[in-house]
């Protein structure tokens, strides 16, 4: 079992993070507020447990390291795109809404979509 997490640790951390951010989002409600006609829509809890469920199976998928390449790299592909949506989002708030606290979460959310697509590339 050791030997499938270290083989597969880029994506084990990868989906980790991804499980970690939906669950802040999913404890904070009013994470998003910018703009104020989509925070409702942004703040849904339906989309952190989304969130989380992409992450667990990013994880299931490192553990098992299974030989299935399509469903790797679809999931990989998700945790890439759902990292720069979010990342996107939250450079929105910082530019318009003047929220600058959000600039260290814009970089670990591009350092995690890193880390998808090299984990892409190695697949």
């Amino acid at each position: 079992m050791w030997r499938k997490l270290n083989d597969n640790f880029e994506q084990l951390l990868a989906g980790v993070s991804i499980v970690v951010i939906g669950l802040a989002l999913l404890v904070d409600r009013n994470y998003f507020f910018w703009p104020p006609a989509w925070a409702s829509a942004m703040n849904d809890q339906r989309l952190d447990l989304g969130v989380i469920f992409l992450g667990l199976l990013i994880v299931i998928n490192a553990v098992k390291n299974t030989k299935k390449r399509g469903w790797r790299l679809t999931l990989l592909l998700l945790g890439t795109w759902l990292m720069w949506i979010l990342a996107l989002i939250q450079l929105g708030h910082a530019f318009y809404a003047g929220e600058f606290r959000m600039a260290h979460t814009i970089i670990g959310d591009v350092v995690i979509s890193l880390i998808c697509l090299h984990c892409l590339y190695e697949s």
